[in-house]
C-alpha cells in the first residue's frame, strides 16, 4: 500500500501542484482547504503524513484538536510548508510538535526528500 499524504492549503493551485507531483511519485493523496477539513480527514483517513501551509490556521490549535479528537491521528507527522521565514513563527510551530518547518519556494525534489523521511517511499511500509 502506498503511503498516504494529506495536503492542506487554502490555495487550490498549491494543493493541486503538490497532489499531482506526489501522485506521480506513487503516493496516495487527499486534500483539505482548511483546518476543519484537515482534522476531519486526519481522523477518518489516518494519512501517514500531513503537509500543510502555516498561514491557513494556528498549528497549535490544529494539533490540539487532532489530539483531542483522536489519539492515533494526533501522532501523524506534520510538515509545514510556508513563506514565513520569521524565527519566532518557526519556534512556535516547532513547539507544537510538527516534524518539519520548510520554507517556500521549495524544489519538488527537496520536498520529496523530506516526505521520504516521514512517509517512506511509495509502496513502502510506513512508520507510525
Amino acid at each position: 500500500m502506498a503511503p498516504r499524504i494529506l495536503i492542506v492549503d487554502d490555495n487550490s493551485d498549491c494543493r493541486s501542484i503538490f497532489a499531482r507531483y506526489l501522485d506521480r511519485l506513487g503516493y496516495e493523496t487527499s486534500e483539505a482547504e482548511n483546518s476543519a477539513q484537515a482534522i476531519q480527514k486526519a481522523v477518518a483517513e489516518r494519512p501517514d503524513l500531513i503537509l500543510t501551509d502555516l498561514q491557513l490556521s494556528d498549528m497549535d490549535a490544529v494539533r490540539t484538536a487532532i489530539l483531542k479528537q483522536d489519539p492515533l491521528a494526533g501522532k501523524i507527522p506534520i510538515i509545514v510548508l510556508t513563506g514565513m521565514a520569521d524565527t519566532r513563527c518557526r519556534r512556535q510551530a516547532l513547539k507544537t510538535g510538527i516534524a518539519r518547518y520548510l520554507l517556500k519556494p521549495i524544489s519538488l525534489s527537496q520536498l520529496s526528500a523530506e516526505i521520504e523521511i516521514f512517509a517512506g517511499g511509495a509502496g513502502a511500509c510506513c512508520p507510525t
